[in-house]
């Protein structure tokens, strides 16, 4: 069984992934560290 047939007989799981996925990222993005004037030397 290829992954893509998974992904096509299980909509829901994939939904539920992609959701999981997405929240992971934004909660990692937020923990950046950004500065409002880095320094350039």
């Amino acid at each position: 069984m290829s992954p893509s047939r998974l992904f096509i007989l299980r909509p829901v799981a994939t939904t539920l992934l992609m959701v999981g996925v997405l929240l992971i990222g934004w909660v990692a993005f937020t923990q950046l560290p950004v500065s409002a004037l880095p320094e350039v030397d």
